[in-house]
């Protein structure tokens, strides 16, 4: 009984399916019909321009970012007209990616995939989109044969995108969780490895960064913030357009196209204001996970505050192990104040927020060390030892921070 019951409920709903898939076939319009047409044009043009038609001329090769594909870039007309301005052929290289959570392959092996797509080419410049630019910067660390001759990178979140978060926390819906999404994320294990290489990865090769910082809400990044847009190793530029529009409009970016003719480079833009640190502490030759346990945060009255964030609560690089060992510091004010608290009786380590803030980089990398002998031995505190981005400061325990750009 109960089974003939299930059977007419199912009967039921996928009569009710079937029939509203046959009113929206109904319904169709000469629009949707027109939309049909018009993609399977681009399918055609899109084949066009896969074709080689100057094979004696450095290609081009256009690399999209997270959730992006063929379509992250002019329609192929546009790129078609491109190639004859420039002389030379561009090719897409796609990979898989996407909004939702799925099992998306990490950028270290993506990274296999473009060297695998390279591999033909005797010489070859690139243009990165957004997390496009960290596939090609983790390429190019682990391929110093590689033939690249110049890399424009658009609106890339070097240093992250807060936006990662969010999907992190809505790919925790399903086992698989959103990999590409937690190495994105700011304080990553794998932008903290990247970034670590301070730019070496660059060497030898013309290096455009180009991205978005105006304040108008039409011609803003809502997506990669300037500070970690911003390449301290690279001939950084401002760009007008969203986040989108820089690939969209790619034909458009006059100091782009140029970049790719010649390697001529614009002047170049300052660093942004704003100020970001990323902090991690050694303890006994590993890296302490961090939690409100041993880390406290103080206003310039001394009051207590949460004004910080750890990274990463998931795994976040091929190499790494799950567990908050980064403290993300994004709303830096002066007389602010960090205290970590290491386990064993060691003594606490006090940090300002006056002492980080000197970094002339947007974001600032430190790793403190109290695995590192007293520098006198005889005093109670001793002075921070510092690379020359920042001055010594007194006041604070025996650590040497390392790892800041």
């Amino acid at each position: 009984m109960q089974r003939m019951f299930c059977y007419k409920r199912a009967l039921k709903f996928t009569t009710l399916f079937l029939f509203i898939l046959f009113l929206s076939a109904c319904t169709t319009t000469v629009k949707d019909r027109q939309v049909a047409d018009d993609l399977w044009a681009a399918w055609e043009k899109s084949e066009i321009l896969s074709q080689v038609d100057y094979p004696d001329a450095v290609p081009v090769v256009l690399v999209h970012g997270w959730n992006g594909g063929e379509f992250t870039w002019p329609v192929p007309e546009r790129l078609i007209e491109l190639e004859q301005k420039l002389q030379r052929d561009i090719f897409l290289f796609t990979y898989r990616t996407g909004i939702f959570a799925n099992r998306y392959p990490p950028l270290e092996v993506l990274e296999e995939q473009l060297d695998r797509y390279l591999a033909p080419y005797q010489e070859v410049d690139l243009v990165a989109h957004s997390m496009g630019g960290l596939l090609v910067r983790q390429y190019l660390s682990h391929h110093a044969e590689h033939r690249v001759r110049r890399v424009a990178f658009l609106a890339t979140p070097h240093f992250g995108t807060n936006v990662a978060q969010v999907l992190v926390q809505l790919g925790k819906v399903i086992p698989e969780g959103n990999i590409q999404a937690t190495e994105i994320q700011p304080g990553s294990d794998f932008l903290w490895q990247l970034n670590a290489l301070h730019g070496a990865e660059l060497e030898g090769i013309e290096v455009l960064n180009a991205y978005a910082a105006d304040q108008k809400l039409l011609d803003s990044d809502l997506i990669v913030s300037p500070s970690s847009a911003h390449l301290p190793w690279a001939h950084n530029i401002v760009i007008r357009g969203n986040h989108h529009a820089l690939a969209k409009r790619l034909d458009e970016q006059i100091a782009v196209i140029q970049f790719l003719s010649d390697g001529s480079l614009p002047a170049a833009q300052p660093a942004p204001a704003s100020r970001d640190v990323w902090l991690r502490f050694i303890v006994d030759g590993k890296v302490v996970r961090l939690s409100e346990a041993n880390l406290k945060s103080y206003d310039a009255r001394g009051l207590p505050n949460k004004d910080f964030a750890f990274c990463c609560e998931l795994r976040s690089g091929i190499s790494s192990q799950a567990g908050d060992k980064t403290l993300i510091l994004d709303t830096l004010e002066r007389g602010n104040s960090y205290r970590f608290l290491p386990y064993q009786g060691r003594k606490p380590l006090q940090i300002t927020s006056d002492e980080l803030m000197q970094s002339p980089q947007p974001v600032t990398m430190i790793e403190f060390n109290l695995d590192q002998p007293r520098v006198d031995e005889a005093a109670d505190e001793t002075e921070l030892q510092t690379p020359d981005a920042l001055e010594p400061a007194e006041g604070h325990s025996e650590v040497q921070p390392v790892g800041m750009p």
